[in-house]
């Protein structure tokens, strides 16, 4: 009669190598974000041994979570396999706004700024708009109104 041999399941496979290679990790991390799963999110870390890992979450799930945003990790039983993310770094990464149609407002405390390779539009909290790029038109189908204390052309 043949004896069958019991296995443990690949991800306690996984957890037990990882366990067995784990190094002291005592204080906190900054790591990066590699990406965020139905799981949870992906993190790594400087001199992480293991490669991404899966980590517990103390933060909200943000709604479109940037690959490579800083991230804080401290370390269950500072263990390395078992990063904890406490908390994301503000995202510096282009912000895309959907807009419905019906209003959109944009405010700044000292400028705004519409940028798209050489052309821009700037408002500045003194009331000045500054229009710039290598071809300005200016279209109408009813009037095309310039006014101002002076009007200067070239």
């Amino acid at each position: 009669m043949s004896q069958a041999r019991h296995r443990a399941p690949r991800s306690q496979e996984v957890a037990d190598i990882a366990s067995a290679r784990s190094v002291p990790v005592r204080g906190h991390q900054v790591g990066t974000l590699v990406d965020w799963t139905d799981e949870g999110p992906r993190v790594d870390y400087p001199g992480n041994p293991h490669g991404p890992l899966l980590a517990r979450s103390f933060v909200a799930r943000p709604a479109s979570p940037p690959a490579g945003q800083p991230v804080l990790l401290v370390f269950e039983d500072e263990r390395s396999h078992r990063p904890v993310l406490v908390g994301l770094a503000p995202s510096t990464a282009p912000l895309e706004a959907v807009v419905d149609g019906q209003r959109v407002v944009l405010e700044g405390r000292e400028e705004i700024v519409l940028r798209c390779g050489k052309a821009s539009i700037t408002l500045r909290r003194n009331g000045r708009v500054v229009v710039r790029g290598t071809y300005v038109e200016s279209r109408s189908e009813g009037v095309n109104r310039i006014k101002g204390g002076t009007v200067r052309i070239n």
